[in-house]
């Protein structure tokens, strides 16, 4: 059972992994007990520049609030990520490596908002009133 942070909302070090599993192949974050077949990386697409526009220009959080990006060699990721009071990402993110930049900085390098932890925190907010 998770507990209440400072008097308000679930604890989200101990709710989320009472509440979701994350693939161990894909990533992919799941509602324990539910089913779950990993993406076709063949059918999977990455959002286009108006999906991450659209997502970027309805973010609402503050521009100078920190989040944290992936940056790799390799295949470039395009969402930041929430942080918790501890600085450690909102989502269950499974990677090393993450840079933290203000929301605004992340946004103008064409990353957009984690869906899953715009969940989570207005999940919160909807617990909390904050």
């Amino acid at each position: 059972m998770t507990q209440a942070t400072e008097g308000f909302g679930p604890d989200l070090d101990e709710a989320i992994p009472e509440t979701f599993d994350v693939c161990g192949d894909c990533g992919t974050p799941t509602i324990q007990l539910s089913s779950h077949t990993c993406p076709d990386p063949d059918t999977v697409q990455e959002p286009t520049r108006e999906d991450l526009d659209a997502r970027i220009d309805n973010d609402t959080y503050p521009a100078q609030e920190t989040v944290l990006v992936i940056e790799t060699t390799g295949q470039r990721s395009y969402a930041y990520h929430e942080t918790t009071d501890s600085g450690e990402p909102l989502c269950p993110v499974n990677h090393d490596g993450l840079t933290e930049l203000a929301r605004r900085e992340a946004q103008d390098q064409r990353y957009g908002p984690c869906q899953f932890c715009q969940r989570i925190r207005r999940a919160n907010e909807g617990v909390t009133g904050q």
